[in-house]
């Protein structure tokens, strides 16, 4: 292939919305399944705190030149580039990880599964975006694929769910992660890897603060060779590309829109989990996948008329 068709190719696929909000999932629901690998591993705050730092330098060093002609931007947007990085993207890890301390996966994927309505409330109160009819039956259908998907299609297990301390944390771990999607709107004169590069050090600030605190209870984990790969992952997937991802998604179909992917997360961990960790795959598996994409599909197709 000639290097004229490579950069049309990139190109197309840079400007394919659902491609690359779907890879930003899939790359998500890899995390999850990190998560699960890391226990005894590396402690979780530690994790973090590597991950956003990995990111940092790595975007850093590839970007180094570009960066500095972007730094007079940063500098008049700090205040948001602050808050969408130590607060939107450090805050809903932070929350997630204590969140799961005190609930249960079931309850984190309710949780989770919440997230498309709140960009939609937040952008109808921030923006001023329309909400209509099809957008809520279409989270609503996504919403229902996620509920049978982690109650296992049983309606005895819904029935058995409670809700404690957790489910407020991860009530605002998800608020947070709404209101910086919902931001990411903001026209702003900086390329998403760049502003992500900004993202990430502001990310590194909030988590260091906390991996102070976990090394001050004796709870720091350090890595040893298996924990250094799920460090690597953590900062090249999740972290880049989805981040980048997600913010070219949004902007280029808006919030609302990119808002729903968010749900195809727990559907591909539950995926990503039969296939590396060779758990089973059940027909509410099929089911659940179904409603989401059905859920995605009935929002952005309304989206586009």
């Amino acid at each position: 292939m000639s290097q004229k068709n490579k950069s049309h190719l990139l190109n197309k696929l840079w400007c394919n919305a659902h491609l690359l909000l779907i890879l930003a999932a899939l790359f998500w629901a890899g995390h999850a399944i990190v998560l699960r690998m890391s226990v005894g591993e590396i402690s979780p705050i530690l994790l973090m705190e590597l991950r956003w730092l990995c990111s940092f330098l790595i975007l850093a060093t590839i970007f180094r030149g570009k960066i500095l002609s972007y730094l007079d931007q940063a500098v008049k947007n700090w205040r948001w580039i602050m808050i969408m990085g130590g607060v939107g993207l450090a805050g809903f890890t932070i929350l997630l990880v204590y969140a799961a301390q005190y609930t249960t996966a079931m309850n984190l994927g309710i949780m989770q599964a919440a997230m498309p309505a709140f960009v939609l409330i937040f952008g109808f109160l921030f923006f001023s975006n329309s909400i209509n009819a099809r957008q809520c039956l279409g989270f609503f259908v996504s919403l229902l694929g996620v509920v049978v998907l982690i109650s296992e299609g049983q309606l005895k297990i819904l029935l058995k769910l409670s809700f404690n301390l957790g489910d407020l944390i991860m009530l605002a771990a998800c608020f947070c992660y709404s209101g910086y999607t919902v931001h990411l709107s903001k026209k702003i004169d900086i390329p998403p890897m760049i502003l992500l590069c900004f993202f990430s050090f502001c990310a590194l600030v909030t988590c260091s603060i906390f991996a102070v605190i976990e090394y001050s209870r004796g709870l720091t984990v350090y890595p040893d060779f298996g924990g250094v790969i799920l460090v690597a992952y953590c900062a090249i997937f999740p972290s880049i590309l989805s981040q980048t991802f997600f913010i070219r998604g949004v902007q280029i179909v808006g919030a609302s829109r990119a808002g729903f992917y968010v749900n195809l997360v727990p559907v591909f961990s539950a995926f990503l989990a039969i296939i590396i960790l060779s758990e089973t795959m059940y027909l509410y598996h099929i089911l659940a996948l179904g409603g989401v994409i059905l859920g995605i599909f009935l929002s952005d197709n309304e989206a586009k008329k």
